[in-house]
C-alpha cells in the first residue's frame, strides 16, 4: 500500500485550486480564500477543506485538512487517514493586459495520521511526513459578464516517509513521486467583489489517476 497516494490527492487540490484567492484576485488586492473538495482514485477517497490568505494577490499562506479512507484493508480492518498540510504559493507572473498567463510556485508540508481498530488495540503509531514543491501555469479568459474560465496545468515533486512504530520497534519507508495535474476553474462573480469557484481536476502520478472536485470562495477586502 503506497501512502504517497495520499499526498497525490492533496497536492492536486493545492496545485490547481487551493489557492483560489490569488488566481482570482487582481495584483495588489488582498483577501481570504475558503475551499472544500472531494477526490478519489482506485485506492483512496476523501474530503478536504482549506483556508488561506492572499497578500496583494501574489503570495498565499494557507492550511488544508483532509480525511481519507483506503479501499484496501489494513490487517483486516478499514484504514483511515487524517492529513494536515500548511502550504505557501507565490505568483511569479500574474496575468494582465500585457502578460497572457499566470505562473505560480507552491510548496507544502504534509502530516499524515492513520487510524483503525488494529492500530489502536495494539498501540501502534502510524504516521507520514511529506514535502512537495511544484509549479502551475494559468490562463483566464472571460466567458460572460458574470463568469470567467481558467484552465491550469501543474506539476509537483513529492518526497517523504511513512513510519510505523510501537513500544519495541520502528519501521520507516521512504517514497517519492512526480505528479502532473490539470484543472478547469469556472469563476462566478457572486457580487462586485466576491467570487465562487468550481474546479474539476485530474491528476496523474505513481501509476494512479485521480479525479478531484473543489468548490471555493474568494473574499477580497480591499
Amino acid at each position: 500500500m503506497k501512502k504517497i497516494t495520499l499526498s497525490i490527492l492533496l497536492s492536486i487540490g493545492i496545485m490547481v485550486s487551493a489557492h483560489a484567492q490569488s488566481f482570482v484576485l487582481d495584483k495588489g488586492q488582498s483577501g481570504f480564500g475558503i475551499t472544500g473538495g472531494f477526490s478519489t482514485n482506485d485506492d483512496i477517497s476523501g474530503f478536504t477543506g482549506s483556508v488561506g490568505y492572499s497578500f496583494s494577490g501574489v503570495f498565499d499562506l494557507g492550511i488544508s485538512v483532509g480525511r481519507f479512507g483506503f479501499d484496501q484493508q489494513f490487517f483486516g480492518e478499514d484504514l483511515n487517514a487524517t492529513i494536515i498540510s500548511p502550504y505557501a504559493s507565490y505568483f511569479i507572473v500574474k496575468q494582465d493586459e500585457q502578460t497572457p498567463v499566470s505562473f505560480a510556485v507552491t510548496g507544502s508540508y504534509e502530516r499524515q495520521m492513520y487510524s483503525n481498530d488494529v492500530l489502536s488495540d495494539f498501540d501502534i503509531d502510524m504516521t507520514g511526513s511529506f514535502f512537495s514543491i511544484g509549479a502551475s501555469l494559468y490562463h483566464m479568459f472571460e466567458a460572460s459578464d458574470a463568469m470567467n474560465i481558467q484552465p491550469a496545468i501543474g506539476f509537483s515533486y513529492i518526497t517523504g516517509e511513512t513510519k510505523i512504530e510501537d513500544s519495541t520497534e520502528s519501521i520507516t519507508e521512504s517514497d517519492n513521486t512526480t505528479l502532473f495535474a490539470f484543472g478547469l476553474s469556472l469563476i462566478f462573480r457572486t457580487s462586485p467583489t466576491n467570487s465562487f469557484v468550481v474546479t474539476p481536476s485530474l491528476g496523474f502520478g505513481d501509476d494512479v489517476t485521480t479525479f478531484g472536485l473543489t468548490l471555493g470562495l474568494a473574499l477580497p477586502h480591499n
